[in-house]
Parts: C-alpha cells; structure tokens; sequence
C-alpha cells in the first residue's frame, strides 16, 4: 500500500467530517474512475476515422440532426436523471 499525501482547505475538510462522508472510499472511487470513465478504449486511427466518417456524413446531407433547443432539453432531462 502507497501513501498519498492531500491537502485539504480546513473548511472543506470540517464539512467533509460534519456531513459523514468517508473520505477514504469516496477517494478510492476517485482515483478509480480516474483509471476507467467506463468506455471503452479505441485507437487514434479509430477516432480518425470516426470524425471523418461524421464530417461526410454532414457535407452530404444524410446526417440526422435535431435543433438546438431539443438538444438542449435532452440534455436537461437527462441530467435530472442523475
């Protein structure tokens, strides 16, 4: 086992304290997540060839697009979700 050594604003250490978060497992979630987002992985090359494929997608017309504003309110919605 490693140790870590963090600084924490007193302020936000004593809300941390006061609220009974466990500040050891929220930051081993962290440092988790921060290994794996829960995406796969994909090449450079793949990237490429998917901004690629999208831009001709969008220079021919045959792109399905929505408006801004319903975008906009999947986007809402979805974060009320969370």
């Amino acid at each position: 086992m490693q140790t870590i050594h963090l600084q924490v604003q007193d302020n936000l250490y004593n809300q941390l304290i006061k609220s009974g978060v466990n500040i050891q497992e929220k930051f081993n979630e962290l440092l988790y997540d921060m290994l794996d987002d829960g995406y796969p992985s994909i090449t450079t090359e793949e990237a490429k060839k998917r901004v690629s494929d999208a831009v001709k997608e969008y220079e021919s017309g045959t792109m399905k697009t929505i408006p801004y504003e319903q975008g906009m309110d999947k986007i809402d919605n979805w974060l009320k979700t969370i």
